[in-house]
């Protein structure tokens, strides 16, 4: 008889497609566990997963949607303009006392932007002792975020393949404790992270497994940092590949910059149903880089135009000051108010462009 594992998943309509690739991957290597994998999501319907469903089928699982209350959050949660954090992220403060089904006393988490490259039971099954989570250790954490942790005396929490005493979370800390301490972070980082609000909740209560054997990142940080060599080697050892971004939204079906793992994806993303959609949306992000790429040739021929404008402004007003007679100080206010004129001129060119970047970025985050 297969044991039961319950595997906590986050997404929505925009993105769901993406996410196919992570359930296929978990439910292929994870073949003598009966998985319940709870979606928890604030738009998606069942009718929006049929590929999905007919996958859980046919290896004997399950998929259940909790539907979670953006509005609501939002009011809760704060994350800066701009921040690559969407609210439906956080949803994981709600999910032991009111998403998940009160028979679920464990949960496991994983993320949509992630390939499963190994069998979870092993961990699913651990002891916790006297913890509250089990997650992988902080040596993949940048040195920054590790200062950070330390300097509020919290600990580094891994959220992907982070694995939660549901049971005893709900006996010993409320929502409200969550909520709170996602308040105190805020003051500190600026903004919600459910990593750092666990990290400092359940700090000296978290039991780490080596990130070598458990999970790795891959984007430009962790490539600087860890190198090819080491992230190569992982793959071989780890469980699951996370596909972690910045600014820049570097994903595998986004590939901005070129990580190993990428490869293992596609080679799930072949087999999905949504593989076509995958190349078309290539295309459509290099057609946008394109465009940006033309307008930022088209903004510096701008500044290079008004730069020629305003020397040549300068040099004509200065010589014609000194034929008409007024005076080295008349012509030092005639140069200025040209020159005042000019800057102001790209000061109005520099406000557009940025309003332009962001109306780009809005479009971004709806897509």
């Amino acid at each position: 008889m297969r044991g039961r594992m319950n595997v906590y998943l986050t997404t929505g309509k925009k993105n769901y497609k993406y996410a196919y690739v992570a359930i296929q991957s978990l439910f292929e290597h994870n073949r003598n566990s009966e998985i319940y994998l709870y979606i928890v999501s604030e738009d998606l319907e069942e009718k929006d997963l049929p590929y999905e469903y007919a996958l859980a089928k046919q290896f004997g699982n399950h998929i259940i949607i909790l539907r979670f209350d953006e509005k609501r959050a939002g009011g809760q949660i704060k994350l800066q303009k701009g921040d690559h954090w969407v609210i439906g992220t956080m949803s994981s403060y709600w999910l032991f006392h009111e998403l998940l089904p009160k028979e679920v006393d464990r949960i496991i988490m994983i993320e949509s932007d992630t390939v499963v490259v190994g069998d979870l039971s092993e961990i699913y099954q651990m002891d916790f002792g006297d913890n509250y989570v089990i997650c992988p250790g902080p040596e993949h954490k940048p040195k920054n975020h590790r200062e950070f942790m330390e300097s509020i005396g919290g600990e580094c929490l891994t959220f992907v393949l982070s694995m939660y005493d549901v049971e005893r979370i709900r006996r010993d800390f409320t929502l409200e404790d969550i909520l709170q301490t996602d308040v105190d972070i805020r003051a500190k980082a600026g903004n919600s992270m459910m990593e750092l609000v666990f990290g400092k909740l359940f700090t000296g209560r978290i039991k780490f497994v080596p990130g070598k054997d458990s999970c790795i990142d891959e984007n430009e940080r962790y490539i600087e940092e860890l190198g090819y060599d080491y992230l190569a080697e992982c793959e071989k050892t780890a469980k699951i590949i996370h596909f972690s971004s910045y600014s820049d939204y570097s994903k595998p079906w986004n590939p901005v910059f070129l990580v190993p793992g990428y490869a293992v994806w596609w080679k799930y993303a072949v087999n999905s149903p949504y593989y076509k959609e995958y190349i078309e949306r290539q295309w459509q992000y290099y057609h946008n880089t394109r465009q940006r790429q033309k307008k930022i040739a088209k903004n510096i021929s701008y500044r290079n135009i008004l730069i020629a404008a305003l020397v040549i402004m300068t040099v004509m007003l200065s010589g014609i000051s000194i034929c008409a007679g007024a005076g080295l100080v008349g012509t030092l206010v005639i140069v200025g108010c040209a020159v005042l004129s000019v800057c102001a001129a790209i000061l109005v060119r520099r406000v557009s462009m940025l309003a332009g970047k962001w109306g780009e970025y809005a479009k971004c985050r709806r897509t």
